[in-house]
């Protein structure tokens, strides 16, 4: 009697892990089949902090209250930033739109002074898209 209730156990156990794996699975393919289909496809070309004196210098590189971001589209749809959130400090305003084929330098005042590697960039639109890229 108990060999068989830790048998019928097991098989619950088991139908239950794979049916998990079967979830979490198609979960992953969705997420990226969405992202496909939407055509937003952007990459990092350079970033640049435009140094200060009023700034600190970081490893020998003077560091700067600005960032300059040139992103590339190379997917089939437009991207707007509506704004972008440079470690966890949102920044909003009016940028130009990243069209397809298109490459874009974006200007970026930030709150304090910055090093131009390190950051972490998430680029948002009005419609919820988001694209992060770090420098």
């Amino acid at each position: 009697m108990i060999g068989v209730t830790l048998s019928l156990g097991s098989m619950v156990v088991a139908a239950a892990t794979s049916q998990f794996g079967l979830a979490s699975g198609s979960a992953s393919v969705g997420a990226s089949l969405r992202e496909s289909s939407a055509g937003t496809q952007v990459a990092l070309v350079y970033s640049t902090v435009s140094p200060s004196s009023a700034c600190p210098a970081y490893q020998g590189i003077q560091e700067g209250p600005n960032l300059t971001l040139a992103l590339y589209d190379y997917g089939s749809a437009a991207f707007t930033p509506a704004g972008f959130v440079v470690n966890s400090t949102l920044i909003s305003g009016g940028f130009p739109p990243l069209d397809p084929g298109s490459l874009v330098a974006f200007h970026i005042t930030l709150g304090g002074c910055a090093h131009p590697s390190g950051q972490t960039v998430v680029a948002f639109d009005a419609a919820g898209g988001e694209v992060q890229v770090e420098t």
